[in-house]
């Protein structure tokens, strides 16, 4: 079996990049592919795709293909290690992918959600050896969580369309949101704590009040699925991305649109508002990250790809423009880190990370598929999730293979 991929494998290769397989697997909706919460919920390894292959053969006539990166536009990338040391710690408590990671605002905890339909709650410092709280309210894969501003309790969303809040200690569940028909994509807690905002495959923003449990308005201006959602510093404002290209800006009292940013020409995959309010970071799979003013939309600057020269010379050396499918502000504002993609035999994640009003001062680097990323409230370290696409049972034995959780310096 394994001569007989490798054979299909090379006659694959010269036939079509692997991405743009993988481009043609996701219009099929195959589970492995699905897109949500502005995260790679899926790409399937190369194995995944040659045993699928090895069944169909190759369709030749693949459409879509502008948006993925052939592997013959530069050399295969060789992973660059992290610095000894950086990695803090690992955390295998899944068993299947994970899609959402969350810090809570005090910095003691960490929660996790995973396509094995749970959440889970361990100790971000690894010396205090807390059995985890697993949650297991939803039936159906989580695909995001968040925190709310005491760190009490946690809100999920999940492919069982529905929101669910409990408490992020005992797991005592407090209410259970109905009203998205499609996956809940994105959750996002209020910063005064009183409301939360929600967006779904439904093509809908929906805003609950944490008091009474009601839902307070349904705002269906987007024309296809909410990826992410992110609330203004002071409450007012909550900001949406979606597969329609756009950014609409909604006042979060009333769900009136008060403005619609236009930038990009791919999904949104990602949103995050600057602690001082004035812009917004935006990732989209038209491969670049736009920093623009939250009134206006004059855009402040578009990353597109941190020394792309130099990555075409030597991948080690730069990062080419490609996916971006996480983008996170740091909580004093000084930095932007971003999640994006490169082909290295599979989908090899990378981390990239710079000042966040100048542009400048670039730190990235490579790891296996990176599915979620947070900063830790004092913005010296990175929660990411990450899936080495290990065939068969996990083995928890060898800390790099599988789906794992892994704290490193920011």
């Amino acid at each position: 079996m394994i001569t007989v991929l490798s054979n299909i494998d090379r006659y694959i290769t010269s036939l079509v990049p692997l991405n743009v397989v993988l481009l043609h697997l996701q219009e099929r909706d195959t589970p492995m592919v699905r897109k949500q919460l502005g995260v790679l919920e899926g790409y399937p390894s190369r194995r995944d795709v040659l045993r699928g292959l090895a069944s169909f053969m190759i369709m030749i006539g693949l459409d879509g293909c502008a948006q993925a990166l052939s592997s013959s536009s530069a050399r295969v990338p060789t992973p660059t290690p992290r610095p000894h040391g950086s990695v803090y710690y690992t955390y295998h408590g899944h068993t299947d992918r994970i899609t959402s990671v969350a810090w809570s605002p005090e910095g003691k905890y960490i929660a996790s959600g995973s396509l094995d339909k749970t959440v889970q709650v361990w100790a971000s410092n690894p010396a205090e050896h807390i059995q985890p709280y697993i949650y297991h309210g939803h039936t159906a894969a989580v695909q995001t969580v968040t925190w709310s501003p005491d760190s009490s309790r946690i809100a999920s969303g999940a492919t069982d369309k529905t929101v669910q809040v409990w408490d992020a200690h005992s797991g005592e569940h407090a209410v259970t949101y109905h009203g998205h028909t499609d996956t809940v994509n994105t959750v996002a807690w209020s910063p005064n704590g009183n409301y939360i905002a929600t967006g779904s495959e439904d093509k809908t923003v929906r805003m609950w009040d944490v008091a009474s449990g009601k839902q307070m308005y349904v705002y269906q201006g987007h024309g296809a699925g909410i990826n992410s959602i992110v609330w203004s510093p002071d409450s007012q404002r909550v900001a949406s991305g979606s597969t329609d290209t756009t950014v609409q800006i909604l006042d979060a009292m009333t769900g009136n649109l008060t403005y619609t940013y236009h930038g990009h020409s791919g999904r949104v995959s990602s949103v995050s508002w600057s602690p001082d309010g004035k812009y917004i970071a935006s990732g989209s799979w038209d491969k670049t990250v736009q920093v623009w003013n939250a009134i206006t939309g004059a855009v402040l600057y578009t990353y597109n790809g941190y020394n792309v020269r130099a990555a075409q010379l030597n991948p080690t050396k730069g990062v080419l423009p490609d996916l971006i499918f996480v983008v996170a502000w740091s909580h004093n504002g000084k930095r932007i880190a971003a999640v994006t993609q490169v082909y290295c035999g599979d989908v090899c994640g990378v981390v990239v990370s710079w000042d966040a009003y100048a542009e400048r001062n670039f730190t990235f680097y490579q790891d296996s598929p990176t599915f979620a990323l947070a900063w830790s409230p004092d913005d010296t370290r990175l929660v990411t999730s990450i899936d080495n696409f290990v065939q068969g049972p996990l083995p928890y034995s060898a800390p790099q293979e599988g789906p794992f959780v892994q704290i490193s310096q920011a």
